[in-house]
C-alpha cells in the first residue's frame, strides 16, 4: 500500500527526525502534538519542527527524537489518540549499524538427524517464530533472539527430514509471512522452505574422472542452458528441458550425429558454462512450457530450479537430478561452471531479504532510492557482513553439494572486490583448481568505484577473470542492436589489425592499447554470449554484401582465433555453427522456438562442427598456446602485416618445443593470400579444420576467409 493512501503514517529518517503524513479523510486540521510510545509505553512528546499541507494530507516533520533501540516496537501517538506504527528501516540503510551485527553460524534450516536448528537474521524484529508442517501437522515455535548478532534461533527435536517451514517476523509492529531466503530445499512454486537431510543425497560425483587442470588457459567454456540445449522436439532426448536431458547418451540427430551431451563430449570442450540453474521466478514449475526465461530472475539462491526437475512435488527430485547432471558431465572429463546472480533480486519489495530484514540487504542512493546499477529494479549490497556471507555460503553450498567446479558471476561489477576475492580463496579450499569470471562491467552504482568488481580493477582482482568486450569488438565488431553495421578485424575492417595483435596477445601487453590484465588468465575471449545478436544475425547486417557462404567462413575464422588467443576461450552455444535468433537481440523470454540449439542445422553444418572440434583439438594438444605469463608471451610473439589485411603470427623461441617456428596466417579478405616462408613448413590445418596427413610446402596459398596453421621443425 502506498504511504499516501494511508490514514497515518510516520517514518524515521536518517537525520534522526520523524517525517509523519496525515490523511484529511481523518481531520481536517493540524494536530497540535504528537508523542513517542515504545512497547505501549509512553516515552516523550516530539517537538513539530515543520508542517504543511497538500491537497489531501498534512505533513509533519519532527524532533527531538530519543535515542531509539534497534529490535524495539515504537508507536507515535498524535493529540487525538491516533496511532501508527514508527517504520525504523533507515537504521539498516546505516554503515556503522550494519557493521555491528554479524554471525558466522549456518543461517536457515540446519539439518541433523535428532534436530533441525533454525536461524534467522532480522535485527530490526522484535519476535519471529518457524512454522514448520510434519506429517500433515503444521507447528510453530518461537525463536529467540540474539539482539548482539541480530539472529533468531530456535532447535526443534526430531527427525524434521523434508519438512515444510516458513518463518513469521514482526517488524516495525507488522506480522510477515516470509520464506526463508536461505532455503535449500523448497516445495513446487518456492511456497515454502523445506528442510534437506543432504547426507542421504549423496552420489558419486566422479571428481576422480576429471582430467588434470592447472590453469584457467586450459579451459574451453561452453555456455548453455539446460533448456535449449535439450527441448528441440523431435529429438531423440526423451527429457526434454530438464536437468536429465544433459545426463542421457546415444541420442542422435536425423543424420545420425551426436546431440546433447554426446554432443559437448564430441567437441571437446573442457567446462560447461551453465546459464541460471538456481530457483528463478518466472517460470512455472508445474507447466513450464507455457513460459520461457533464461533465469535471470532470481528467488531463491541455494535451490535448484524446480523446472528442470521431472518431479517438482517431490523436493529432492530438483537436488537429486541436478546432482546427476553434474557428476555425468565430470565421468566424461567436462568440468561446470555455474551462473550465478547474485548482483540483484527479481523484486525488491516482494523478496524474503527485504521482508525479513528491510533495506539491509540493498544499496540505496542519497535520496533514499534504489540504487539500479542492474537495471532490474535494485543491486545487493554485498558490502554489508551479512549480505556478504548469504553470497559466500552460498557459493560454498554449491560447490560442496553439487560438485560445482567454478562460477560465472553475472554484472560482477555490482559485487564488492573484498566478496569476489574471498569467494575465490573459500572455493580453492574445496577444489585447487576452481574457476571465477564474470561481467567486469563499470555499471553506474552508488558502490565506489575502487570497490567494483570491474574490469578496470582487475590488478586487485589477479586470480579473477573478465569478460573481455574489447576482445568482441575488436575481433567482431561492436554487438548492441544499434551499431550492428559496425565491423571488427576478422569481418572485415583491417584499420582494427593493430587492435587484434593486442586481444591477441591476452589483453596483457601494451601493444595499441594499454594492458587491461596482469596476465592473460584474467581475459575471457569471446565474440558471442547469450546476450546481444548472435554472430551470424550481425553478419547479414555488417556483411550484408556478402553471401550465407561468406559468413559461415568468416564464422569459423571467428572461432579459431578465440580458441588460439592467449587467454581462456568462450563460446556459446550454437556460434560454432552460425545459429540464428533471427534477429532478436535480447531472447531472454522469447520462446524456445528462438532460443533451441537446433540440431537439423547442426546436421547441415556439421563440417563447421568438425573445424571447431579440430581447433579445440589443437589447442588443447599443445601447451604454448595455453601460456598466461605476459613476458613470455611478449618473447615468443611477432607478428607481421601482410597484403589482403591479411595477418602472420609467429610463435619462436623455447617454449614451441619440439617445434622451431609455428605460424598462423589470417586471410581476412575474398583474396587468395600468397606468402613465402624461408624454409619448408608444414600446413597442419586451414579452413578445412586439421590436414591430419600435413602439406610441406615453402609457399603458402590462404584461401579467402581462412586461418593456416604451420609448423617447422
Amino acid at each position: 500500500m502506498n504511504k499516501f493512501d494511508e490514514i497515518f503514517n510516520a517514518t524515521l529518517n536518517a537525520n534522526h527526525t520523524i517525517q509523519v503524513h496525515v490523511n484529511k479523510s481523518y481531520c481536517n486540521f493540524f494536530a497540535k502534538h504528537f508523542y513517542l510510545y515504545c512497547d505501549d509505553i509512553r516515552i516523550s512528546e516530539l517537538n513539530i519542527q515543520d508542517r504543511r499541507e497538500t491537497g489531501h494530507h498534512f505533513h509533519y516533520v519532527l524532533t527531538d527524537v530519543p535515542a531509539l533501540t534497534i529490535g524495539a516496537e515504537y508507536k507515535i501517538y498524535d493529540d487525538r489518540y491516533l496511532c501508527c506504527n514508527l517504520d525504523m528501516n533507515v537504521l539498516l540503510k546505516d554503515e556503522k549499524i550494519c557493521s555491528l551485527y554479524y554471525t558466522d553460524e549456518v543461517m536457515g534450516a540446519h539439518y541433523h538427524k535428532t534436530f533441525t536448528t533454525f536461524r534467522l537474521f532480522s535485527p530490526l524484529a522484535k519476535s519471529a517464530y518457524v512454522v514448520y508442517e510434519f506429517n500433515g501437522i503444521e507447528n510453530i515455535l518461537a525463536l529467540e533472539k540474539n539482539t548482539d548478532t541480530g539472529v533468531f534461533v530456535g532447535r526443534v527435536n526430531g527427525d524434521l527430514n523434508k519438512a515444510k517451514y516458513y518463518f513469521l517476523v514482526r517488524i516495525n509492529g507488522e506480522l510477515v509471512s516470509v520464506n526463508d531466503p536461505c532455503a535449500k530445499g523448497l516445495t513446487s512454486q518456492s511456497t515454502k522452505g523445506v528442510v534437506v537431510d543432504f547426507s542421504s543425497l549423496k552420489i558419486n560425483m566422479n571428481d576422480d574422472k576429471l582430467p588434470s587442470f592447472d590453469a584457467p588457459t586450459d579451459a574451453i567454456i561452453y555456455e548453455l542452458s539446460v533448456r535449449d540445449m535439450t527441448s528441440m522436439k523431435g529429438t531423440s532426448i526423451r527429457h526434454k528441458g530438464k536437468f536429465l536431458g544433459l545426463t542421457e547418451t546415444s541420442c542422435k540427430s536425423k543424420n545420425n550425429n551426436p546431440i546433447g551431451l554426446d554432443y559437448l563430449k564430441y567437441l571437446g570442450i573442457t567446462h560447461v558454462q551453465l546459464m541460471p540453474i538456481f530457483d528463478f521466478c518466472t517460470i512455472c514449475d508445474e507447466n513450464p512450457t507455457e513460459s520461457y526465461n533464461w533465469g535471470y530472475d532470481p528467488l531463491f539462491y541455494n535451490t535448484p530450479e524446480g523446472s528442470y526437475s521431472t518431479n517438482v512435488s517431490d523436493p529432492y527430485s530438483r537436488i537429486i537430478e541436478l546432482k546427476k547432471m553434474v557428476s555425468t558431465f565430470h565421468k566424461y572429463g567436462i568440468r561446470v561452471v555455474m551462473d550465478v546472480v547474485y548482483n540483484h533480486v527479481f523484486n525488491l519489495e516482494n523478496s524474503c531479504f527485504e521482508k525479513i530484514c528491510p533495506s539491509y540487504y540493498f544499496r540505496y542512493k542519497e535520496d533514499g532510492t534504489p540504487s539500479n546499477g542492474s537495471f532490474c529494479g535494485n543491486e545487493f549490497n554485498s558490502s554489508h557482513p551479512m549480505a556478504r556471507k548469504f553470497i559466500i555460503d552460498s557459493c560454498l553450498h554449491w560447490v560442496k553439494e553439487y560438485g560445482i567446479d567454478g562460477f560465472r558471476f553475472d554484472l560482477m561489477g555490482l559485487i564488492d572486490i573484498d566478496t569476489i576475492n574471498q569467494i575465490k580463496k573459500e572455493c580453492s579450499k574445496l577444489k585447487p583448481n576452481f574457476i571465477i569470471y564474470g561481467e567486469g562491467w563499470d555499471m553506474p552504482t552508488t558502490l565506489s568505484s575502487d570497490k567494483m568488481s570491474k574490469m578496470y580493477n582487475a590488478n586487485k582482482m589477479l586470480e579473477i577473470g573478465f569478460f573481455n568486450d574489447r576482445y568482441r569488438d575488436i575481433a567482431k565488431g561492436k554487438s548492441s542492436d544499434m551499431e550492428l553495421c559496425v565491423k571488427g578485424y576478422l569481418l572485415g575492417d583491417y584499420n582494427y589489425i593493430d587492435g587484434f595483435k593486442h586481444i591477441f596477445l591476452g589483453s596483457c601487453i601494451p601493444l595499441a592499447f594499454p594492458p587491461l590484465f596482469n596476465d592473460a588468465s584474467q581475459s575471457i575471449n569471446f565474440i558471442e554470449c547469450h546476450d546481444n545478436a548472435t554472430i551470424y544475425d550481425k553478419l547479414k547486417i555488417s556483411n550484408s554484401f556478402e553471401n550465407e557462404e561468406s559468413w559461415l567462413k568468416r564464422i569459423n575464422m571467428v572461432n579459431a582465433m578465440v580458441l588460439l588467443s592467449f587467454g581462456v576461450p568462450f563460446l556459446h552455444a550454437g556460434q560454432e555453427i552460425g545459429l540464428s535468433k533471427n534477429g532478436v537481440h535480447n531472447s531472454y523470454n522469447s520462446g524456445d522456438q528462438i532460443n533451441h540449439f537446433d540440431y537439423d542445422i547442426m546436421d547441415q553444418r556439421w563440417k563447421m562442427v568438425n573445424y571447431v572440434k579440430d581447433i579445440i583439438s589443437i589447442r588443447k594438444k599443445y601447451p604454448f598456446f595455453k601460456i598466461k605469463d605476459k613476458n613470455i608471451i611478449s618473447k615468443m610473439i611477432e607478428f607481421k602485416n601482410l597484403s589482403e589485411g591479411g595477418l602472420l603470427i609467429t610463435f619462436k623461441q623455447e617454449y614451441i618445443s619440439p617445434f622451431r617456428q609455428v605460424d598462423i596466417i589470417i586471410n581476412p579478405s575474398h583474396n587468395i593470400l600468397k606468402y613465402e616462408f624461408d624454409e619448408y613448413h608444414t600446413l597442419i590445418a586451414n579452413e578445412n579444420g586439421s590436414l591430419h596427413e600435413g602439406v610441406h610446402l615453402k609457399l603458402l596459398q590462404a584461401n579467402p576467409l581462412s586461418i593456416n596453421i604451420t609448423f617447422k621443425d
